[in-house]
């Protein structure tokens, strides 16, 4: 194994457990938690959402980063750090963007611009991390016929 190869490993291995942490321990707080807590309810009191019952919502966020966690997960055991191509980890990324924009919606809408703004840097991140991933996964899809020639 070449430096090269090395390092793309050791960054895509990187990259899914990041997500491994962030998505599954997010989730599974939530789920434990089990209802909207108070800090949910008052953050959204005073928003168009208020009018709505909280404790779904806040188990509908929980689903969410439960199943990109899960996704993970399945990134992380089939190995897909170790092949050329990651397509459950970029379909992780491309979902966790919407899960961003959502979390940036709820922030900005009950005036947490602090939240936001986090929000909008993971969202960067993470479409930083798609797009060096699939520009990898090309380039191996550039390669693979002329390995099978030569």
């Amino acid at each position: 194994m070449t430096i090269s190869q090395m390092t793309r490993t050791l960054m895509r291995l990187a990259v899914t457990l990041l997500f491994v942490v962030t998505f599954v321990l997010a989730g599974l707080d939530k789920w434990l938690v089990g209802t909207a807590p108070a800090w949910f309810v008052e953050q959204f009191a005073e928003t168009p959402l208020g009018g709505l019952p909280q404790t779904p919502l806040f188990l509908l966020v929980a689903l969410g980063e439960s199943l990109l966690g899960l996704g993970a997960v399945v990134s992380l055991l089939s190995g897909e750090w170790l092949r050329r191509r990651a397509p459950v980890l970029k379909l992780v990324l491309a979902a966790s963007l919407l899960m961003f924009v959502a979390l940036g919606f709820g922030a900005r809408l009950s005036h947490k611009y602090e939240d936001a703004a986090f929000h909008f840097m993971y969202f960067t991140g993470t479409l930083l991390a798609l797009v060096v991933i699939d520009r990898d996964d090309r380039m191996a899809e550039a390669r693979e016929p002329q390995e099978k020639i030569s």
